[in-house]
Formats: C-alpha cells, structure tokens, sequence
C-alpha cells in the first residue's frame, strides 16, 4: 500500500465519520425543532390557562369587594340602629308624640301607622 492509498483510506475514513457526525446533528436538529413545536403548543395552552385564571382572579376581586360592600353596609345600618336611631330618634320621637297628646293636639298619620307597626312587632 502506497502512501497515497493511505492518505485516501484516512481521507475516506474522515468523511465516513463526518457523514456520521452530519446525520448525528440533523437527526439532533430535527429533535429540536420538534421540542420547539411541543413548547409552542405548550406556552399556548398555558397562555389559554392564564386568561382563565386572570378571569376567576377577577370574579374573586368583585366577589370580595362586593361581600365588603354588603359588610360596611350592614355595619353602617348597626351603627344607626344603636347609635343613632335608638338613643336619639326614639326619644325625641316619643317626646314629641307625647307633647302632642298631652296639648290634645291629633298625631299624623304616619305617626298612627308607626305606633301600630311597632305594636304588631311586639
């Protein structure tokens, strides 16, 4: 074997493992790309789950800020009934509507329908 042959055997040898290298890349490359099409999928149904949880996180806010409406609202309607409307109102209401009967002076309608209200209650 001549030394020429050699160099042709190695160069053939060299070219056999590139080729093996080249078809090793491609086979890597095409593997790749498939992931890259498997993560696209993937970030678009997870884009899809995070509208949905953006739209129940907002629901849950509305929810939240309308339960602390209704709460403030039957707090204020507590603090009225005990603070205002008992202490003040009534007294005043009853002294009123007893001036009134001690003058001999009639009671307004509404003044009769209150006191029957308030009867029928008890």
């Amino acid at each position: 074997m001549s030394e020429i042959d050699a160099i042709n055997e190695r160069l053939q040898r060299g070219d056999e493992r590139f080729a093996e290298v080249t078809e090793a890349l491609s086979r890597i490359t095409t593997h790749l790309q498939s992931q890259d099409a498997t993560m696209a999928d993937v970030v678009g149904k997870l884009d899809k789950i995070v509208d949905g949880t953006d739209a129940i996180v907002t629901m849950w806010n509305g929810g939240v800020k309308t339960v602390r409406f209704f709460c403030r609202l039957a707090e204020a309607w507590t603090f009225l009934l005990k603070k205002v409307f008992i202490p003040v109102v009534l007294p005043f209401a009853g002294m009123w509507t007893l001036i009134r009967i001690v003058h001999h002076e009639a009671l307004p309608e509404w003044v009769n329908a209150g006191i029957k209200l308030i009867l029928a209650i008890l």
